[in-house]
């Protein structure tokens, strides 16, 4: 079974005092640290003065807004506040709860809606939406108002029904934005659903969340974790590229009888990891996903745990892909070069599934 062992200097690199947010996670999640620890409490009271995350606060536009837009790509108040948690900084800091006020303030009931967007909701009295009513912004607002201590939420809870009104059992949710692919529904969003039920403390996961946590997890398993594009996506782009959208809709239903969506094949996207994520997720988030989900290291899980290794580079740190370089109100690494963040989340998917030995100083992993 996969094994690695890390490096004494890669895990000094990754608790470097100069990044307060990513020390006082590696002192508890992989060196086991208690959360009343000297080291990380002092940590995690520097984690506002993180240049990332100072230089994302001090674009605070005062009202508990961000950027030019609610879910512009990537500076946006949604992105902002989905951001912040991801690292870790304090909920209770004056801008993040501003943040969070407005995000409550502005959540709308699905019952509201209109026209031919309220189409796919009907059925789902209690769910709510924000400015795009799409699965995985629901699933990413969900998620903060969790982490903001508001689990059971009218607006948290009326998130994750409309998250679950809009599963499609064996492929993903539905979804406007593969309305015309060869998708039958959005796979991405998956891990972002997820991530939300199981940020749930156990006192709100009700049966419905632990069955649906069940099938979310089952769904990965059954693409091998990145497996899910349709073998036939690039000539039906081609071919779609040519037709109208109705005729685009009419073909689907028959590509699909004639069996052109299997086998399915890689989301090559998925092996270039970055944090944090934009709409779309890659491999490494999933294995932290099914890790804390508790799920059984078997024949899928273990070749994910193999792709992931096979991506670490000789110095024992993992790079960072495309990512949202340059498109938030700073950068959390660089673009090509070696992340901590990406490194540490790397390690801990490993430890997640039995599969970091303890550092000692060596550096190798064993098949």
């Amino acid at each position: 079974m996969t094994t690695c062992v890390v490096r004494a200097e890669v895990l000094e690199r990754l608790l470097d005092p100069g990044d307060a947010a990513l020390r006082a996670r590696v002192l508890t999640d992989l060196l086991g640290r208690p959360a009343d620890d000297a080291e990380v409490q002092a940590a995690r009271a520097r984690i506002p003065e993180h240049p990332w995350v100072a230089a994302t606060l001090a674009a605070h536009h005062g009202d508990g807004t961000w950027g030019r837009g609610f879910y512009t790509k990537y500076d946006g108040t949604s992105w902002v506040l989905l951001h912040l948690s991801e690292v870790g900084a304090p909920m209770d800091h004056p801008a993040i709860r501003s943040g969070v006020e407005r995000l409550v303030s502005t959540a709308r009931p699905v019952a509201a809606m209109r026209g031919v967007l309220a189409e796919p909701f009907r059925g789902c009295p209690d769910g709510v939406v924000w400015e795009l009513p799409v699965v995985c912004l629901s699933a990413h607002m969900a998620l903060v108002l969790i982490r903001a201590g508001l689990p059971d939420h009218q607006a948290t809870r009326g998130a994750l029904a409309v998250c679950r009104h809009r599963f499609v059992a064996g492929e993903g949710f539905g979804c406007p934005a593969v309305g015309e692919s060869l998708l039958p529904a959005c796979v991405m969003a998956v891990p972002k659903v997820l991530k939300a039920l199981l940020a749930l403390p156990p006192a709100s996961r009700t049966a419905d969340d632990e069955a649906f946590v069940g099938d979310l997890v089952a769904l990965l398993r059954r693409f091998e974790l990145m497996d899910y594009v349709p073998r036939d996506a690039r000539p039906w782009r081609a071919w779609a590229a040519t037709v109208t959208p109705a005729e685009r809709r009419a073909a689907k239903t028959a590509w699909a009888a004639a069996g052109r969506l299997e086998p399915r094949r890689p989301k090559e996207g998925w092996l270039r990891f970055s944090f944090p994520h934009g709409y779309n997720s890659d491999l490494l988030e999933v294995l932290l996903l099914l890790g804390d989900a508790g799920a059984e290291r078997d024949d899928v899980v273990e070749r994910g745990l193999r792709k992931l290794l096979a991506a670490r580079g000789a110095d024992g740190m993992w790079r960072s892909g495309a990512g949202l370089h340059g498109k938030m109100h700073a950068d959390l690494d660089r673009a090509g070069q070696p992340s901590p963040w990406i490194t540490y989340r790397a390690l801990l998917a490993l430890r997640r599934f039995g599969a970091l030995a303890d550092a000692d100083g060596a550096d190798d992993a064993h098949p």
